[in-house]
């Protein structure tokens, strides 16, 4: 039917009056039209059918694909033992040998805050911070004019003091003249009694006199001692010991009072020094832990703001005194060779040390450590499985030095931050790619 449809639409033509007709050759048009033949219903079929092909294959095709990767995944997965890492430290003796670590902050054990009983302004600062003083050295000077005119006002109520008491004494040497001529006289009985009796009372209140002045003139000296000391000790700050300004809290101008308690109201010292030779590491140990620490007991220290070094420590002091909101006790760690770059409120580490390793000059030198679970022997020697970045293993000889509290020094083969397999199964082989078990 729809051969006979497109034979129809193509005979039809619009008919031109002055048009030529062209010749067609009937014979190559029936040839040219496809008409009902057999090979063009052949053509149309395989085109469909290449279509109808294309639409099942794109689907199957991702299907396949997708199958293809999650099976080569889990093939892998299911291929990779897993496995515990664990990684090669760099430790000084101190932190890989501890019984037991703690934390804490440095304090200077000679510390003071230097300040006045009076108060007063700030005059002369004669210190800056870091700077080395030693004990009776002037620190500030705290302004006392007034107390330098009151001075002057008693040492010349002195020299006053001392005229009068000369004068007194001239006035009783005239006095004890007289008394001794009308004595004689009246022994004589040539003076009446009256006269004799005047000149003893004249020569007595001449001699309370004297006492008085005498009496002025210790008191208005120890007026002078007493503001001389007051300027000497309140107005002069002086160091109390040997130690380093750690810190200015005062500067020329300032009112400074003990009495003070804010900085609107001035301030209630000038400098704070401490002594550096004598440092402590104030810590908290848990309770549970303290039966494994004494007095005496070894210790390495290290302090945050100097991260190259380790320090030597012995414990001073356990604090008789618990804490029950925390449930520590507070100790003092000394430290044995501090240096300049130590200061108060620094935060450091202790690392509580076996008796043995007390003497021991190796106590802060770093050595390489690996997990003890992590070595094995094999034929006499001491391996390690070392997996890389591609979690791929190979079986590394090491030289072990010695063991001790789960941790194995290590003298060669192993570099730091390495990781080695912990607890290593006996089906594990070279160049097996591994994955890291979940912690």
């Amino acid at each position: 039917m729809a051969s006979s449809l497109r034979e129809e639409l193509a005979s039809l033509r619009i008919e031109r009056a002055n048009a030529p007709r062209p010749t067609v050759d009937r014979a190559s048009a029936t040839e040219s039209r496809p008409g009902t033949s057999t090979e063009y219903r052949r053509r149309k079929g395989v085109g469909l059918r290449l279509v109808s092909l294309l639409f099942w294959l794109i689907p199957l095709g991702v299907i396949g694909a997708a199958g293809a990767v999650g099976y080569k995944q889990y093939d892998q997965m299911r291929s990779k033992p897993e496995v515990t890492i664990g990684l090669v430290q760099q430790m000084t003796l101190g932190e890989a040998e501890k019984l037991l670590s703690s934390k804490g902050y440095l304090k200077s054990r000679y510390q003071a805050m230097i300040g006045t009983r009076i108060a007063g302004r700030v005059e002369e600062m004669r210190v800056t911070e870091r700077a080395s003083v030693k004990k009776g050295e002037i620190l500030a000077v705290i302004e006392h004019h007034d107390m330098d005119a009151m001075l002057l006002q008693r040492k010349a109520a002195l020299l006053k003091a001392e005229a009068d008491l000369e004068e007194a004494k001239v006035d009783l040497w005239d006095k004890e003249r007289q008394e001794k001529r009308l004595g004689r006289l009246f022994e004589k009985s040539m003076t009446p009694q009256e006269d004799y009796d005047k000149a003893l009372a004249a020569r007595r209140g001449a001699e309370a006199r004297i006492a008085a002045t005498e009496a002025a003139i210790q008191m208005t000296r120890s007026n002078i001692d007493e503001i001389e000391a007051t300027i000497h000790h309140q107005m002069y700050l002086y160091a109390p010991f040997d130690g380093t300004v750690v810190e200015k809290q005062g500067e020329v101008g300032e009112i400074i009072s003990p009495m003070a308690m804010s900085s609107s109201l001035g301030r209630s010292a000038v400098v704070t020094i401490a002594d550096l030779r004598n440092m402590d590491v104030e810590a908290d140990i848990p309770e549970e832990q303290m039966y494994r620490v004494t007095e005496g007991q070894p210790a390495e220290i290290s302090v945050t703001a100097v991260p190259s070094k380790r320090y030597r420590g012995r414990l001073r002091q356990i604090t008789p005194m618990g804490d029950r909101t925390r449930a520590t006790v507070k100790v003092k760690v000394e430290i044995l060779d501090p240096d300049d770059k130590l200061f108060p409120e620094l935060a450091a580490t202790v690392h509580f040390l076996p008796d043995k390793k007390f003497a021991e000059s190796e106590a802060s030198r770093a050595f390489l450590y690996v997990p003890t679970e992590a070595v094995f022997q094999e034929n006499g020697h001491d391996w390690v499985w070392l997996m890389d970045r591609d979690s791929r293993l190979s079986r590394r000889k090491i030289e072990v030095a010695n063991s001790n509290r789960g941790s194995t020094r290590v003298e060669s083969g192993l570099q730091a931050d390495d990781k080695v397999v912990l607890n290593p199964t006996s089906g594990l082989r070279d160049g097996a790619v591994v994955r890291e078990a979940a912690r």
